[in-house]
């Protein structure tokens, strides 16, 4: 199982860093590219592993909160 957290602010020093498993980490410059990219690596994960994967997002509420790659909500 993997999980990707996207926090609702940036970082100080690079803007929004995603950790890709087995593979380091990238960065992007903007959430919604972030949230995009670990979208499908979630979802490319889920078709040719068949690990179940997660995208924990930070509200603006400071809230996390968990979603499939099909951005629905874990209950």
């Amino acid at each position: 199982m993997e999980i990707f957290y996207i926090p609702f602010s940036p970082d100080s020093a690079h803007g929004w860093t995603i950790p890709i498993p087995r593979d380091g980490e990238r960065q992007f410059v903007s959430r919604s590219d972030a949230l995009a990219f670990a979208r499908s690596i979630a979802k490319e994960e889920a078709a040719t592993i068949g690990t179940n994967s997660y995208l924990c997002v930070e509200g603006g509420d400071k809230q996390w909160r968990l979603f499939t790659p099909d951005l629905k909500p874990v209950i």
